[in-house]
């Protein structure tokens, strides 16, 4: 059985704004476990604007989210509604998942597809050494497959190959030299603002799209669409 999600996303870039209404949000319920997309510019579960106080005010109680996603970064996310059913979902993302990102990088990588296999640590880390301390690195592989171009951005599927390291996607694609687009983290805090002012982008361009998992003996795949506001990306938006 496989269960092919396409659920509709409205988000926002601007970490004030408040979270669309669940009904938005929500990809599929599963009975014990939901998909949502989450949007960018909010916080899984910290504040009154947080993806979990959109989804209470609409119904769906306490829920336990299972994985995560940072703050400027939009797209599927699990969460459960009973304990037993978070440790099913986290089982099954250790054991059989496929998580795959649209991103804008800041550089076009001299090869169209390749992987990033840089040992990282497992803690956020800064600019000037996304990698981290090298005795506290772990090994960690990021694929990435470019979509589309400019010259000077390109836009890519990014796949956690090995690990599930903090920041991952961000630091290996910033190691490389082609840093996420809109990244103050990992990215030039001067380059970013020339490129949010010419472009009109405000908020960092990286977009958890797709997810494939296995639970239960039951194959599930959940796609949330690329953000409205990456329409300010021109074709670097993938459309």
């Amino acid at each position: 059985m496989l269960c092919v999600l396409l659920g509709s996303l409205r988000p926002s870039h601007a970490p004030s704004r408040a979270c669309p209404p669940a009904a938005s949000l929500v990809l599929s319920d599963e009975g014990d476990w939901l998909a949502a997309s989450k949007p960018a510019g909010i916080t899984v579960h910290e504040g009154s604007d947080s993806l979990l106080a959109a989804l209470r005010a609409d119904g769906y109680g306490e829920l336990l989210p299972v994985h995560r996603l940072d703050r400027d970064t939009s797209g599927v996310l699990l969460l459960a509604k009973r304990p037993e059913a978070a440790a099913a979902l986290q089982a099954a993302l250790a054991e059989t998942a496929v998580k795959q990102y649209r991103g804008v990088l800041v550089g076009v990588p001299p090869a169209r597809r390749g992987r990033w296999a840089g040992a990282l640590s497992n803690r956020a880390e800064g600019r000037r050494n996304p990698r981290g301390v090298a005795a506290e690195r772990v090994s960690a592989e990021t694929a990435y497959d470019l979509v589309s171009d400019n010259g000077f951005l390109a836009s890519a599927d990014l796949t956690l190959a090995v690990g599930g390291r903090t920041h991952q996607i961000r630091r290996h694609a910033a190691s490389a030299g082609s840093p996420i687009f809109g990244d103050r983290r990992y990215g030039n805090p001067r380059r970013n603002a020339q490129l949010q002012e010419r472009y009109g982008f405000d908020g960092m361009a990286l977009h958890a799209s797709l997810l494939r998992l296995v639970v239960d003996g039951v194959a599930f795949e959940f796609e949330a669409p690329l953000p409205a506001s990456w329409s300010a990306l021109g074709a670097l938006d993938g459309s």
